[in-house]
């Protein structure tokens, strides 16, 4: 059981943000998830698929006086929650497509006859359309980024025909009142789905076993991980020592701004060419803040802890470019597994490049759930770069 369902992290990045911890729980995360995908999960381990959804909706039964409620994450809040059991409450608070989209989550939802307090995506209310992709006629949806697309002479696509409201449930609450209430990812038979609401949940079911390891694969995998393992050891203490908790222009913080910024670009180099650019990258995030102040003393003292940073790397190069394989390695091994999982799809799934020009994608990603901990298996080349630069319809 955890707190309230905040921000996943990919499983590459732990190694920064958490170092020799994150770089641990990575190896453990990945050994457990090849397990899974053998057929011998360990107790503890499952796998959720990520929709591209929104808004992120919490809704329920209020423990405080049993009535059905909706919003987004303040309803948690302490001060001033914002919970929402009348339209009145909606309007009072929300405003634009917020507003309209959590008012018809309070005018349907009931009828999802949900046990206790469910966190979910909103895939579509009254925004569906009918299009034609590659010669076939679709149900479509696009609640972000991606387009989901149903069949409309299938089970599925009369289901979503028919439905006004579109749900799939990844976390569930629990708890005497809404403040104190801890997060699960054990989202079970809590709801109904039919009639006005479609609603699923985000639980992983590999149909037919597509999504499994054969002997081969989990050889490969499990060399992968070995792989990794050998770097976090030549690495040695520099998982740490880049652990410098400061929120700016730290070496892990403005590491990972770099990373996003590769991801955005569709390419991380190899190892070599990564950390020179990454020096260069650290001197051009210095020199941005350095000709802010006006003042020569904090000029210097800038400058002054640049070249610290910089002798560090210089230093401790060897283990640096460790650490960076070991980012590289665990993204290797971890896209062994999204490879496989995101073969297992019941909707047809695009990407809007403008103009109705449609190309097939996969999932956004899958979460890996092992004991209280959840952390992202995300194709971020393909993926977190779409969310990068495809415009987004959903009006936050």
């Amino acid at each position: 059981m955890a707190d309230k369902n905040k921000h996943l992290d990919h499983i590459e990045d732990r190694i920064i943000i958490d170092g020799k911890k994150g770089a641990n729980e990575a190896i453990d995360i990945l050994k457990k998830m090849g397990d899974f995908l053998s057929g011998t999960p360990g107790p503890g381990v499952s796998v959720t698929t990520k929709w591209d959804g929104a808004p992120a909706v919490i809704c329920g039964t209020d423990p405080a006086d049993g009535k059905f409620f909706v919003g987004t994450k303040s309803v948690f809040n302490v001060n001033d929650p914002k919970v929402c059991k009348t339209e009145a409450d909606i309007q009072k608070w929300y405003s634009g497509q917020l507003a309209q989209k959590l008012s018809d989550a309070l005018r349907y939802l009931p009828q999802a006859q949900i046990q206790g307090v469910l966190q979910g995506d909103m895939m579509f209310t009254n925004d569906k359309t009918r299009e034609t992709i590659d010669g076939q006629s679709y149900i479509t949806f696009r609640p972000n980024t991606i387009t989901y697309a149903a069949n409309p002479s299938t089970p599925l696509g009369q289901d979503i025909n028919k439905a006004q409201i579109g749900i799939v449930f990844h976390t569930k609450y629990t708890g005497s009142s809404l403040q104190s209430m801890k997060a699960s990812f054990n989202v079970g038979d809590d709801f109904k789905t039919g009639g006005v609401v479609w609603a699923e949940k985000a639980v992983f079911q590999d149909i037919g076993r597509v999504a499994s390891f054969n002997g081969a694969e989990k050889q490969k995998y499990d060399a992968a991980i070995r792989k990794a393992q050998g770097s976090i050891a030549s690495g040695g203490n520099i998982f740490n020592q880049i652990q410098t908790g400061k929120k700016t222009l730290g070496i892990d913080t403005t590491l990972m701004k770099f990373v996003n910024q590769k991801i955005k670009a569709g390419v991380v180099p190899p190892v070599e060419r990564t950390y020179a650019e990454f020096l260069y990258y650290l001197g051009s995030e210095y020199d941005k803040v350095i000709k802010k102040y006006k003042n020569v003393e904090t000029q210097l003292k800038k400058a002054g802890q640049f070249l610290t940073a910089i002798e560090f790397m210089e230093e401790n190069e060897r283990q640096f470019k460790m650490f960076l394989a070991t980012w590289m390695n665990i993204s290797a091994a971890k896209m062994m597994l999204v490879d496989k999982m995101k073969r297992v799809q019941g909707l047809h799934l695009f990407v809007d490049k403008g103009g109705g020009d449609y190309v097939a994608t996969t999932p956004e990603g899958f979460v890996a759930i092992t004991g209280d901990k959840a952390t992202k298996l995300v194709d971020r080349m393909e993926f977190s770069k779409l969310n990068f630069t495809i415009p987004k319809v959903w009006d936050k």
